[in-house]
């Protein structure tokens, strides 16, 4: 117990005493105060900071320029612009997509029969009319130098349906119910029945058509309706 006591006294003499010191300090402190001297502290010279000088500094220049006013009542005005500065240009184009035509659907179309050279039915309700083509007439004649004159017109309808043999014809068409004549192009498998046809020269080629260059071939070939008689 006495030596408890005894620590005690002595940790509360020791905590007096730092008091007592602390308020010292802060008393002196307080009473005097710092002297600084400027040629003590360490100042850089300007010259060795590499700073620009003012002269060199360029104040930024804003260009000025006359702006066209553009409220309703004066945009258009020749008072208030120069309107022989002015060019008319075309008109931009519409912000909505540009509408892209369909194309036309190929259809199989079953059980052609040959009219003529140029011309398939399909029923009794659907025809096709070749494109690019001049369908040859059944009751044409041709002549020939030896024979005098043959059925060219026959036996170009024949030509054809030895081409077609009863096959399904694929045909460009939006609708493969119309009722009546089209003009389309058709083809067997990959063969075009239009340029078949012009090319052996059963049926002549519509003028200006892409086809005509073989009509001309064919008729300086003596093939076709421009040949002999074909038995």
């Amino acid at each position: 117990m006495r030596r408890n006591a005894m620590t005690f006294a002595v940790g509360l003499a020791g905590l007096l005493i730092w008091g007592f010191l602390v308020a010292s300090a802060g008393q002196t402190l307080r009473d005097e105060p710092v002297d600084y001297d400027v040629e003590d502290m360490d100042v850089p010279d300007p010259s060795e900071l590499g700073l620009p000088e003012v002269e060199t500094i360029v104040e930024p220049q804003v260009e000025s320029r006359t702006v066209r006013p553009i409220a309703p009542e004066v945009f258009a005005s020749p008072a208030i612009a120069n309107a022989e500065n002015l060019e008319r240009i075309a008109p931009r184009e519409p912000l909505g997509e540009k509408r892209v035509p369909a194309r036309p659907q190929v259809v199989l179309l079953p059980r052609p029969v040959s009219l003529q050279a140029g011309i398939v039915a399909f029923g009794d309700d659907q025809r096709v009319r070749l494109a690019d083509l001049e369908a040859t007439a059944l009751e044409r004649t041709c002549s020939a130098a030896a024979d005098g004159e043959w059925p060219c017109g026959m036996v170009a309808r024949t030509q054809q349906r030895q081409l077609l043999r009863n096959r399904s014809l694929a045909c460009e068409t939006s609708d493969e119910h119309w009722v009546g004549e089209i003009v389309t192009r058709c083809w067997v498998g990959t063969m075009d029945v239009s340029t078949w046809l012009a090319r052996h020269g059963w049926a002549e080629a519509r003028a200006g058509s892409g086809l005509a260059g073989l009509t001309e071939q064919a008729r300086a070939d003596g093939i076709g309706l421009f040949g002999s008689s074909v038995r």
